[in-house]
């Protein structure tokens, strides 16, 4: 209670900025099937050259205090706000997003703190949850008057050692068996590294459809990342249980770090059009004996 209610006194003092809004980002006229072009180190080096920022810059924060998130889900059928959600965020949590300063109304600015909805893990979603619930369309943001306030309850560090570069920790099994596949919609299964360090599996529930459905926001199975070594280009994730749906390997009789999972970038990058003028930039990791892909940048002309 005491964490609560000091929450609330900073909420008032500050215009209310650890409540959070939400805005929708489809990219429905964007999305279509194309073929995946593999990437030559001269290719890619010539992308580099031509276009500037091609690979996602993805930032890091560790939260200072506990905080109590809001929350918009929206419905999976109708896609309508059916639920806002308070979801508790533990001091010394890693989470992704970016800091910045933006134009609310004509001369009117706000400082502003985006979290991308991948980073809310299985554990912060849990208490809150229901069937009909969908987070897939959705980003949150915390907004202040000063980003000192901001910066109180936030504080960059750096990637952690888990998480892959220039990528949201979203991975998709890479379809082999198909031609064409969308750089937007996924049809085949995620396996979800978490900023707040956790691995999450989901199956696809879609697979033959690109739909707002395909993944549930409660995973087919979930662990604890305990420990990450780095060995060249693959990080080994250690834990204490089986993962289900990946191939892991059993390293300990018992303990914390029973099963291990390597993954591996395969510096294979392929491109993608996104159905516009540019397009998006893929990375190839194998996690097991399986390879995925996940989307690591983009360019457009």
């Amino acid at each position: 209670m005491k964490t609560i209610r000091h929450l609330f006194i900073i909420t008032i003092a500050f215009f209310a900025f650890i409540a959070i809004s939400t805005v929708m980002v489809r990219g429905d006229s964007l999305d279509e099937d194309t073929v995946p072009v593999n990437l030559t180190k001269k290719s890619l080096a010539k992308i580099e050259k031509s276009y500037s920022d091609v690979w996602n810059n993805v930032k890091y924060y560790r939260v200072n205090k506990t905080v109590r998130l809001k929350v918009k889900f929206i419905d999976r059928d109708t896609e309508k706000t059916t639920k806002v959600a308070s979801i508790r965020v533990p001091k010394n949590t890693i989470l992704a997003g970016s800091k910045d300063h933006v134009e609310e109304t004509r001369e009117k600015f706000i400082n502003t703190f985006g979290l991308n909805y991948d980073t809310f893990s299985y554990r912060f979603l849990k208490p809150v949850l229901s069937s009909s619930m969908n987070l897939f369309t959705y980003d949150a943001f915390v907004n202040a008057k000063k980003m000192s306030s901001i910066n109180k309850y936030f504080s960059r560090v750096k990637r952690p050692a888990y998480m892959p570069a220039y990528s949201s920790g979203s991975l998709y099994i890479y379809p082999t068996n198909k031609k064409k596949f969308s750089p937007f919609s996924p049809t085949t299964n995620r396996l979800k590294i978490t900023s707040d360090g956790y691995l999450e599996f989901t199956k696809n529930n879609s697979p033959d459809v690109e739909t707002n459905k395909s993944f549930n926001l409660t995973p087919d199975s979930h662990v604890k990342i305990n420990k990450t070594i780095l060995k060249n280009n693959s990080r080994y994730l250690y834990y204490a249980h089986h993962l289900a749906g990946v191939t892991d390997k059993q390293v300990a009789k018992a303990g914390k770090n029973m099963y291990r999972l390597t993954i591996t970038n395969l510096h294979r990058p392929f491109s993608m059009f996104d159905g516009d003028q540019g397009a998006v930039l893929m990375s190839r990791y194998k996690v097991g004996d399986t390879v995925y892909y996940t989307s690591s940048g983009g360019y457009s002309a």
